[in-house]
C-alpha cells in the first residue's frame, strides 16, 4: 500500500488555487509513483494536520505490519537520518518501521542480499531476529547475527595493571557467553546465519555493521509498552547516521 498525507493549508491560498485541487494532485502523483513502481498496490491518501497521525492512523485502519518512510532530506546521501515527523512516530507505534537511507532512489539497483540484525539475548532482541531471518529467507539473503560486547574500561574504577587484566579475562568470558547464546538462537530460525561477536559501544559497532549490509534490523529499547516502537540510546544513534536501510521492530506482547 501508498500512502500520502495531505495536510490542509495553514495559509490563505493564491487566487488559482483551492485545498480541492491540492489534494487531487496529491493523489494523481500518488497513482503516478504507483503505476511507475508497484502496479498492484493499493493508494491511500490521507489529510490530517499531523502527517505522523495520519500514518498511524492508515496502519491501524488497514492492519500494516511494516511502514516504511524515507530519510530526513538533512541526511547525507547514502544515509539514514529520522526527521521531525518520523520521530513522532517512536513512542506509540505498533508496528515495525523500517527506514530507508537518502538517495536510494538513484540506485540502479536496490537488492537485499546481507541482513543484518543486532542480538542481546533479550525477548526485544529475539522479536528483531525472528523478523530478520523471516526476510532473509524470502529474499535469499545472507544473515549475520551481531551482538555487542561493550568493553569499554568503566570510568569510575580506579585503572590499575591488576584491573585492566581483571578486565580483560571478564569480557572475554561474556564474549564467549554472547557467542554461546548468539548461535543457539540463529540456530532456532533455522536459516544458515552467520555469528560475530563485536566488541566496543554498542551504537559505533552497529554502525560500522551498517556499511558491509543492506539492511539492518534492530528491536525497541527493553522497557516501556509491550507491542509499541521504543528505541533506546543505540537505536537512536542507528537511526541517525546508519549506511543501509533499518528497520525497528516493536516490544513482543507481554507474556
Amino acid at each position: 500500500m501508498l500512502a500520502t498525507v495531505q495536510s490542509p493549508p495553514l495559509v490563505p491560498l493564491p487566487p488559482d488555487m483551492d485545498w480541492k485541487s491540492l489534494r487531487e494532485g496529491a493523489q494523481v502523483r500518488l497513482r503516478d509513483v504507483r503505476d511507475s513502481f508497484a502496479p498492484e498496490a493499493r493508494t491511500v491518501a490521507e489529510t490530517d494536520l499531523s502527517v505522523a497521525r495520519a500514518l498511524q492512523r492508515v496502519v491501524q485502519d488497514h492492519h500494516r505490519d511494516l511502514l516504511i518512510v524515507g530519510s530526513s532530506r538533512h541526511a547525507r546521501n547514502g544515509r539514514v537520518r529520522i526527521g521531525k515527523r518520523t520521530r513522532q512516530l517512536l513512542c506509540n507505534f505498533e508496528c515495525a518501521l523500517a527506514v530507508a537511507p537518502r538517495g536510494l532512489h538513484a540506485r540502479p539497483h536496490v537488492d537485499l542480499r546481507r541482513i543484518a540484525v543486532g542480538y542481546d539475548g533479550g525477548p526485544e532482541s529475539t522479536s528483531a531476529l525472528t523478523l530478520a531471518a523471516s526476510i532473509a529467507s524470502a529474499a535469499g539473503a545472507e544473515l549475520h547475527v551481531c551482538a555487542v560486547v561493550d568493553d569499554r574500561f568503566p570510568r569510575i574504577a580506579v585503572f590499575s595493571a591488576s584491573i585492566a587484566g581483571e578486565w580483560d579475562d571478564v569480557i572475554d568470558q561474556e564474549v564467549n557467553r554472547a557467542r554461546g547464546w548468539s548461535i543457539a538462537a540463529a540456530k532456532r530460525t533455522g536459516t544458515d546465519a552467520h555469528v560475530e561477536v563485536l566488541r566496543g559501544r554498542p551504537a559505533d559497532a552497529l554502525l560500522a555493521v551498517s556499511e558491509r549490509v543492506d539492511l539492518l534490523v534492530i528491536g525497541s529499547r527493553r522497557w516501556g509498552p509491550a507491542t509499541r516502537l521504543l528505541l533506546g540510546s543505540t537505536g537512536e544513534a542507528v537511526m541517525h547516521d546508519a549506511a543501509c536501510a533499518v528497520l525497528a521492530v516493536p516490544r513482543p506482547p507481554a507474556q
